[in-house]
């Protein structure tokens, strides 16, 4: 008979990694972060704006910070790294790369900074803005989803079909993908999915950091026909043309999250029940006390 031993190794540790794409959606899912995880969750940044941080920093932050359960970062790049001991469960939203490109416009016009492009936006049309951005800064309109996931977001070059390969399989291999123009069914298929690792986690949730005017001028049927007003049809075919891949991507993206929808036992009830509370979660709370913060972050072994 051969001898029998026992090891004892420490339990796997789970983290949640969120992708924070610029306009993607990323300060809902930061909220919603915040609430389940509370002191569990941490934001990333470098020592400036245009700072890169990749799995190496993602990777020595995590083992020098053992408390923490769920990170959310804008200047955080692909690829996922590989971490002894802990699982990331990374989370990445994309969106209409056109319909980005004019929230991108909206919010710069919108906020109050000293940066050169935000002053820009403010004094420009769409168009003007857009006409300018693309002629002097292809790295703000050209693919950028598709450069954040398979190039680190290095623009080194325009992108091409290597490239929309390598992102397809980064977003369809997340743990979480999921679409701005699918929010609700993307993290109902992420909630049903992660309780193996996170069975309390609950991804009800309120818009956050919306624009909440609606624009003046007449209203289409269809979003392309009201980019094409704001933009005119000249620009709009230039920036289809400079987002080709960017495009073919969101369409990827869409089938992924539908396949998993699709595989989501008891959607229909599902689907009611989280819309239930993501209603609940917006009526007012008497006495302005918000819900329990990190009441949830209880993390089950496998």
């Amino acid at each position: 008979m051969p001898a029998t031993f026992i090891l004892e190794v420490p339990a796997t540790r789970y983290v949640f990694v969120h992708y924070h794409i610029f306009k993607n959606g990323g300060t809902t899912i930061e909220s919603i972060l915040q609430r389940e995880f509370g002191e569990g969750f941490a934001t990333l940044h470098g020592p400036d704006s245009n700072s890169i941080l990749n799995g190496g920093d993602l990777s020595r932050f995590l083992c020098e910070h053992p408390g923490i359960s769920a990170v959310s970062s804008h200047h955080l790049r692909y690829p996922l790294p590989a971490v002894p001991g802990i699982a990331l469960f990374d989370c990445c939203f994309l969106r209409h790369p056109l319909d980005r490109l004019h929230s991108v416009y909206r919010y710069l016009r919108r906020i109050d900074s000293p940066d050169p492009l935000s002053r820009r936006a403010r004094l420009q049309t769409p168009r003007e803005f857009l006409v300018q951005t693309l002629r002097e800064s292809p790295h703000l309109v050209s693919d950028v989803q598709v450069t954040q996931l398979a190039s680190s977001g290095a623009f080194l070059r325009p992108a091409n079909e290597g490239d929309l390969e390598r992102a397809t399989r980064i977003f369809c291999e997340a743990a979480v993908p999921g679409l701005v123009d699918m929010f609700d069914e993307s993290l109902i298929a992420a909630e049903y999915f992660l309780r193996p690792a996170f069975p309390a986690l609950r991804l009800e949730h309120t818009p956050q950091n919306v624009s909440a005017a609606p624009e003046p001028g007449p209203r289409t049927h269809k979003p392309e026909d009201r980019l094409v007003e704001l933009w005119g049809a000249d620009l709009y075919a230039d920036l289809v043309r400079v987002n080709q891949f960017d495009l073919e991507l969101y369409h990827r993206a869409q089938s992924e999250v539908r396949r998993r929808l699709f595989l989501v036992p008891g959607l229909d009830d599902r689907m009611a029940d989280f819309r239930t509370r993501c209603a609940a979660l917006a009526a007012p709370v008497p006495g302005g006390i918000p819900e329990r913060v990190g009441a949830r972050l209880q993390v089950q072994s496998l």
